[in-house]
């Protein structure tokens, strides 16, 4: 269950080497494979009401008229957004590879800038800087806005993204990845950053990558390789994660975290940017966060469903519970938000999340391009649908600059009140069981 990650990667793609073109051949097989995929695994059987043979007629030429992959890949992509659902993507060969570039043949070490970035109010504004990161080295601050890196011009392209008649969840994903994009890359790399800082001066830092301290989980099943951060600290009383995807590695490290912080009165999950990830790691985290058995929703199948059940672990973690999300927070995350939501074991402080929630798994296709699609649907144990909707949250909270330059991060400051017992505390009722049909 993953969409925003995968849309940002996209950005990344075209600095690669270009490779070799496939043949007719394999484009026309690649074509048949997609269209076949979707008529045959598409969770409902009506398409949404989309006419999927009418889709393939009109495509098909389109896909053959096309001079280079990148064309072919363009027209994929128009076709299977007809569906207008997340969790469907074409990845060009390469584009998920967990190894970095080469530089004269010897594999570099994958670099970091220690930066990340939202859009407010149509600009990159950078909301987090590693300590001991390029981008704190080079002079960069929470606050300051992002224009330019190298010859790519962020505002521009963001502005671009803005304009287009991509959803909201996308434009928020594609233009995240128009900011950060361009800072990736081998270690010992040089980006040129073109800012205003807190007082809307101009200003250009030099930012030298360093070596990426994520540590990259290993593929698992369809699913790629990716980076993976984790964070745990306490805030006083209050135990505080915050981890940027659900993949395997990070069980263990929850795990630890929960027990190592179950005298705290409170913890909180930030998945703030989290874009999802293996969608049955959701249920193993709740299961760390209750004594009684609980849904958090199931995926809804052609054929069938299967429900995400929060088992109680030996131990678990009873204390208050709440929940960071922002609209880059997709997938997994929306589905362990809105069933912990839902089930009254955790309030949710931040922003409306992706609407992104459908499990996908990854194929690879004739060409060598990856095709990710949608087998599933989502719906909680009330019948609530995330895909389109997203999570709401219990206390709605929006970054601004202001705050970022003074250093604050009002976002987190509400989860800890919150936390505390100061606004809106998380219900003790738990659901019965319920089996969604």
């Amino acid at each position: 269950m993953l969409k925003l990650f995968t849309a940002a990667l996209l950005l990344c793609v075209a600095a690669q080497t270009a490779p070799a073109q496939s043949t007719d051949a394999l484009r026309r097989e690649t074509f048949e494979t997609v269209w076949r995929t979707v008529k045959e695994n598409h969770f409902d059987p009506t398409f949404g009401g989309l006419d999927w043979e009418a889709v393939g007629e009109r495509y098909r030429p389109l896909a053959a008229a096309a001079k280079t992959d990148a064309e072919f890949y363009g027209v994929l992509r128009r076709m299977i957004a007809e569906l207008r659902l997340s969790h469907f993507a074409i990845f060009p060969p390469g584009a998920l590879d967990a190894v970095p570039p080469s530089q004269g043949g010897v594999k570099a070490e994958r670099g970091s800038a220690g930066i990340d970035v939202r859009v407010l109010g149509g600009r990159a504004v950078v909301t987090r800087v590693d300590p001991g990161s390029a981008a704190e080295r080079a002079g960069l601050r929470t606050g300051f806005v992002i224009q330019r890196v190298d010859k790519q011009d962020v505002t521009q392209a963001i502005a671009r993204l803005a304009a287009s008649d991509l959803s909201e969840g996308y434009k928020r994903a594609y233009m995240h990845g128009a900011a950060l994009g361009p800072l990736a890359g081998p270690a010992g790399a040089k980006r040129v950053v073109t800012y205003l800082d807190g007082r809307d001066r101009p200003g250009e830092a030099t930012l030298t990558l360093l070596p990426s301290p994520d540590e990259m989980s290993e593929p698992f099943g369809s699913f790629p390789a990716v980076p993976a951060q984790f964070e745990a600290r306490r805030f006083g009383d209050v135990g505080y994660v915050r981890f940027n995807i659900w993949v395997v590695p990070q069980m263990e490290k929850l795990r630890r975290a929960v027990r190592e912080m179950a005298d705290t009165r409170a913890l909180v999950f930030d998945l703030r940017g989290n874009p999802g990830g293996l969608g049955v790691m959701a249920a193993g985290l709740a299961g760390l966060l209750t004594e009684k058995e609980f849904s958090l929703g199931a995926l809804m199948q052609r054929r069938g469903h299967n429900n995400f059940i929060a088992n109680p672990q030996p131990g678990a973690y009873l204390g208050r519970v709440v929940i960071l999300a922002d609209g880059l927070s997709g997938s997994t995350s929306e589905v362990f938000a809105l069933g912990m939501q839902e089930a009254g074991r955790a309030t949710v402080v931040g922003e409306t999340t992706a609407g992104a929630a459908l499990p996908s798994i990854f194929t690879r296709l004739p060409t060598g391009a990856t095709f990710q699609f949608a087998f599933a649907d989502f719906k909680t144990p009330k019948g609530v649908r995330v895909e389109g909707r997203g999570v709401i949250p219990d206390v709605s909270l929006r970054l601004d600059r202001r705050s970022l330059l003074a250093g604050r991060d009002p976002q987190l400051e509400a989860a800890l009140r919150v936390a505390r017992g100061g606004a809106t505390p998380a219900r003790r009722t738990y659901h019965p069981r319920r089996e969604t049909r």
